[in-house]
């Protein structure tokens, strides 16, 4: 989780598409922590691979949303 925020953090210093992905993804990561989606070190049960993909679909999700609007 930890890498994933770095890079989410990274991408705040682009331009505004890249400031909004950024978001999208430290949401998508507080989120899954949020709703139980843990990898060990955080008390949980899931793989890095699953919370990973976990964060990528609510990211995806997100920037869609937020297009339509």
């Amino acid at each position: 989780m930890a890498m994933i925020l770095a890079g989410a953090a990274l991408l705040g210093y682009g331009d505004e598409d890249a400031q909004q992905a950024g978001r999208a993804i430290r949401e998508a990561c507080l989120e899954a922590v949020a709703e139980g989606i843990r990898t060990a070190d955080l008390g949980g049960h899931a793989g890095t691979t699953e919370f990973a993909d976990e964060v990528i679909r609510r990211t995806r999700t997100k920037l869609e949303v937020w297009a339509s609007l």
